[in-house]
């Protein structure tokens, strides 16, 4: 399982994941793709993105009723793949209204 890190907000949870991705080398630039969901309230709507080249990271929102609303981050490909989970204050409704703010690109 992977490290969950609680936060007060979501601006607080997206900037944790981005340093976790940066301490891992991940330059954020052109080379990436826009995830877009596929289940629940997020099913449609923009929630992140990955990289297009190696090494492999993503960066997207996401809800489950374990962790809450979080964001995922993940670096690396097969057995040395890093997952964390940067979980906010919030709902599923908050999730809901971050998605509708979020059109696919």
């Amino acid at each position: 399982m992977e490290p969950i890190f609680h936060h007060r907000t979501v601006e607080q949870a997206r900037n944790a994941a981005i340093a976790w991705l940066e301490e891992r080398g991940v330059e954020f630039g052109p080379h990436r793709t826009i995830q877009i969901g596929r289940l629940g309230v997020l099913a449609g709507s923009e929630t992140g993105v990955a990289s297009s080249r190696k090494p492999f990271w993503r960066l997207r929102l996401d809800y489950d009723p374990a962790k809450g609303p979080h964001y995922n981050a993940e670096f690396g490909e097969g057995t040395s793949r890093q997952k964390a989970a940067f979980a906010f204050t919030g709902s599923e409704a908050l999730v809901a209204q971050l998605a509708r703010s979020r059109a696919p690109r």
